[in-house]
């Protein structure tokens, strides 16, 4: 389980690490859009369709590496109270119950994604108007990563709920 465990948090931290360097293309794109426009008086036609795909991107490939990393907003006004194990025993009932449904959209997210690929789909938002599969694409990609991590994050909540003293792989 524990090897399981270790290839999957390799794969969501590589892929994180990833989404982190879309940000240099988007700060590139954003500066020499605000230069033409600004300065030459010539914007251009790709620059906002650009950054729109890469600021959702970069948001949803870093999912998955947020909940790794143990990043995502948590109310711990009640739970900080609480013992370790019934911690644990909370996040297997929550892990337990999100999991299916993460599935389930990553699913649904693929055929929307083999629906836009075979119509052609474009995306109509400026004039570069670029298919909308390769964004789709980063939609099943980054939930299905993340529902890959609440699978290990269950996996992990389980093990402290069975063996409190043990330590996290």
């Amino acid at each position: 389980m524990r090897p399981l465990i270790r290839v999957i948090e390799r794969l969501v931290g590589t892929v994180g690490i990833a989404s982190a360097m879309l940000l240099v293309p988007l700060v590139l794109a954003t500066c020499w859009e605000v230069f033409s426009r600004y300065v030459m008086d010539a914007p251009t036609v790709w620059a906002y369709e650009v950054g729109y795909i890469l600021t959702g991107s970069h948001f949803l490939l870093g999912l998955a590496y947020t909940l790794r990393e143990g990043l995502h907003i948590r109310i711990d006004i009640f739970t900080s109270s609480m013992s370790p194990r019934t911690r644990a025993i909370i996040d297997t009932l929550a892990y337990s119950i999100v999991l299916p449904l993460l599935a389930w959209l990553a699913w649904m997210l693929l055929q929307y994604l083999i629906a836009g690929y075979a119509r052609g789909e474009r995306s109509g938002q400026s004039a570069l108007n670029l298919p909308v599969w390769p964004f789709r694409l980063v939609f099943f990609v980054s939930f299905l990563l993340f529902a890959l991590q609440v699978f290990v994050e269950l996996l992990k909540s389980v093990d402290r709920v069975l063996l409190p003293a043990r330590t996290e792989p």
